[in-house]
């Protein structure tokens, strides 16, 4: 594939190759005799939690000088204080390092909360994934493939919140086939708004790939109780693809679909600003961090240590047991590059959004 982050999602052969300093893996001992913090912007016990914490026990083995890791929950403003902290508190020794969801969507989306630069922090590797989307079979007047959406009535769609990336890409979804639809958002986390889909208060959601694959595809998909109708894709600049894990999901992803519906991709502010919140939600839907500054051996080191991991049997083995899936990481200059030119989007764009966004807080809820 062209993208140099779909062929690290296919195989860490190419990565390994990638250097990110001069500084080699043999010499660099920079963490000897070191405490590194895995600093967290969730609470424990979430997705966002198990993965730094799996990272942190099994990164240790290929980091030089085997430092102490300790992960650090910071929570609080869906994100934004652990992601202030590094960039305006943390020491810049390379002994803190960033573990963060939607550090990415509140920065490229103008968040105003946001008090540092994202670009200006070091950028240590990115760790994509996708979401689902996925509905009711018994939506009138009922849906058995994907297509039967477009006559759907009646429907609400939900989410956790409206600023949240995963609320905004399906509401732009929906939006952008000019399906109508009544929007509620609010559930304290993803167990509640399956279980509101269960119970019928809403019709339709999305779920990140781990939760999807241990919980919504055993108990909804598999039941018949919901389908699948599309994932969200890659998307590069230049062309859009499979993410790997969602590769036997019985659908589309969401461009493909909507192409093979009205015959060309759609035009216009709601598409660029869809395609800026899909890569938030995709290939950055994890970020790891250094605060600015930071020293390149520690760069080095931690990039090298996350490739190396990649290929650990062990971590691979515990990662599939509790989730289904294992997660990856991206180191690449390409990646970074894609990561700056995100999170900068037009002003134009970033004025849809935002705009965009505080009308998913006037529509939440009403009929």
């Amino acid at each position: 594939m062209k993208n140099s982050l779909l062929r690290a999602a296919v195989g860490a052969a190419g990565l390994l190759a990638l250097q990110c300093s001069t500084v080699t893996a043999q010499t660099n001992e920079f963490y000897k005799g070191k405490t590194l913090t895995f600093l967290i912007n969730f609470t424990p016990g979430g997705p966002t939690d198990f993965e730094a914490r799996l990272a942190a026990r099994h990164i240790v083995k290929y980091i030089p000088g085997a430092p102490t890791i300790v992960p650090r929950n910071m929570p609080g403003g869906a994100g934004i204080i652990g992601l202030n902290w590094l960039g305006q508190v943390a020491p810049r020794d390379g002994t803190a390092m960033g573990f963060f969801t939607g550090a990415a969507s509140k920065s490229a989306m103008g968040d105003p909360g946001i008090k540092v630069d994202i670009t200006k922090l070091g950028f240590v590797a990115s760790g994509p994934g996708t979401s689902v989307a996925y509905i009711r079979k018994d939506v009138p007047p009922g849906i058995n493939k994907p297509e039967d959406i477009l006559r759907a009535k009646d429907f609400w769609a939900g989410g956790l919140s409206p600023e949240a990336d995963k609320d905004v890409r399906i509401r732009m979804q929906l939006d952008l086939l000019g399906i109508p639809y009544k929007y509620i958002s609010g559930f304290r986390g993803s167990a509640e708004a399956r279980l509101a889909l269960q119970r019928g208060e809403v019709n339709m959601t999305a779920e990140s790939m781990p939760t999807y694959r241990a919980s919504i595809e055993p108990n909804i998909i598999n039941t018949g109780e919901g389908i699948p109708l599309w994932y969200d894709p890659y998307d590069d600049g230049k062309e859009f693809s499979t993410p790997p894990e969602a590769a036997n999901i019985p659908a589309e992803h969401f461009p493909a679909f909507y192409k093979r519906l009205k015959g060309e991709y759609p035009k216009g502010e709601m598409w660029e600003a869809f395609r800026v919140v899909n890569n938030v939600g995709t290939l950055f839907l994890r970020t790891l961090h250094l605060p600015p500054d930071s020293p390149p051996e520690a760069m080095a080191a931690l990039k090298d240590g996350l490739l190396k991991m990649q290929q650990d049997e062990e971590y691979k083995a515990e990662a599939m047991k509790a989730m289904q899936y294992v997660p990856r990481y991206v180191t690449d200059k390409n990646t970074e590059e894609i990561f700056v030119r995100t999170m900068s989007p037009p002003a134009n764009i970033r004025a849809f959004l935002r705009d965009y966004i505080e009308k998913g807080q006037k529509d939440n809820g009403r009929r």
